[in-house]
């Protein structure tokens, strides 16, 4: 083939117009074939295979060093069920179900820590650990007063900040072995639902901001906004303080990530950026759900039907136009290895998982990948056959 080719590009100067023309031809029909494959591939509505199929799963964490996870599952007929599952030896660790410790509907966080273990509560001030197939439960000083504990966040010196449940509201407290500090000053008109730790001594909270009516809304049903928080605490048995606070007039925040330049917050209307000097900016990625991978981005995703996903790599936001539309109502994620998973359900009502492999994109396994490959491989080959050419006539003068 190379060889005739080569032929007929050597024939005389009337029959060059028709290597031009090939080249062009092969030029237009490339460029159409390569933006015919522009949409974003790698992911699918996942097969569910693992111990949590049949179940809602209420919330879910995947470990960072194996291939085990951990969630809080509910079926109608079978109640909240909660355990740890390694594939890798087909086994199952019941943490609670039933039929036997029926603690499960009262778990009001499962959260990863910086260090790889977990975090649970299911009591007033209790914070149960799990490691590998260890629980150790840690009960706290009532001293202070008596508290539930919604979330919790671990600095990099392992100083732990609890957001708490008091009795009028929620607020922050440090911890100093087993003795909490006292309870932050409440902020008027705020629920904190989550909290993560941005740098020594400094912690982000995000939350709803309810007023009463003084924004124009109905005093009898106000209408909540998000609010963020910048909490200093430096790991002492001094009292939390809440540095500054930030309400936003639209929408909701329901996700906040560690990143390596600061947080990243997802919200229904815009997200936020707080950057490594604890500034803020908003974000144009307005979504349902965000979650980060195990390579550092924050991918943002938005309602079932929605057509496009957003990606947040190293402070640059790209948008990914989707083959087909999200296929579930997401309400929980998390990411393990090169894949990002979605709970939540389809359109039938019914338990699906969706997921992302953040490999295959860039990969040359996906359709313009492998165009682009083959592009420049015959646009190279063309182009020097077509040189060789002109350096034989040349030589021949």
């Amino acid at each position: 083939m190379a060889s005739r080719l080569k032929a007929l590009l050597e024939e005389e100067s009337e029959h060059q117009w028709l290597a031009i023309g090939v080249f062009f031809v092969f030029i237009l029909v490339g460029a159409f074939a390569i933006g015919g494959t522009e949409h974003f591939v790698g992911d699918q509505l996942t097969p569910i295979t693992a111990e949590h199929a049949g179940g809602l799963v209420m919330d879910i964490e995947y470990s960072n060093t194996n291939d085990s996870y951990t969630a809080l599952v509910y079926a109608p007929n079978a109640g909240y069920h909660m355990f740890t599952e390694h594939p890798s030896d087909n086994s199952l660790t019941a943490i609670y179900d039933p039929d036997g410790v029926n603690e499960g509907r009262n778990v009001s966080f499962l959260k990863t820590m910086q260090d790889g273990h977990m975090m649970l509560s299911v009591e007033n001030n209790e914070l149960v650990e799990l490691t590998s197939r260890m629980q150790t439960t840690f009960v706290y000083s009532d001293a202070n007063g008596s508290f539930a504990i919604y979330d919790a966040a671990e600095d990099n010196s392992e100083n732990l900040l609890f957001l708490t449940k008091e009795s009028q509201g929620t607020s922050f407290r440090g911890t100093v072995g087993l003795n909490p500090t006292a309870p932050m000053s409440m902020t008027s008109g705020i629920q904190w639902q989550h909290i993560e730790a941005h740098s020594p001594g400094l912690w982000i909270g995000i939350g709803m901001h309810t007023t009463s009516g003084a924004d124009g809304s109905s005093p009898a049903s106000p209408e909540p906004t998000p609010a963020i928080g910048w909490i200093t605490w430096e790991g002492d048995n001094q009292t939390p303080v809440m540095k500054r606070v930030k309400t936003f007039p639209n929408g909701l925040f329901h996700s906040i990530q560690s990143v390596s330049d600061g947080i990243v917050i997802g919200g229904t209307h815009s997200s936020i950026h707080v950057n490594a000097q604890g500034d803020y900016f908003e974000v144009d990625a307005p979504c349902t759900i965000a979650v980060a991978d195990q390579e550092g981005s924050v991918w943002f995703i938005g309602e079932a039907g929605s057509s496009m996903i957003a990606q947040w790599t190293d402070g640059e936001l790209r948008t990914h136009l989707l083959s087909k539309s999200i296929p579930i109502s997401a309400s929980v994620a998390g990411s393990q290895g090169d894949f990002v998973h979605f709970h939540g359900t389809n359109a039938a009502g019914e338990p699906s998982q969706w997921s992302i492999d953040i490999q295959a994109n860039g990969s040359i396994e996906n359709g313009r990948g492998f165009l682009n490959l083959l592009f420049i491989l015959a646009g190279t080959f063309l182009l020097a056959t077509m040189a060789l050419s002109a350096f034989n006539k040349m030589r021949e003068f």
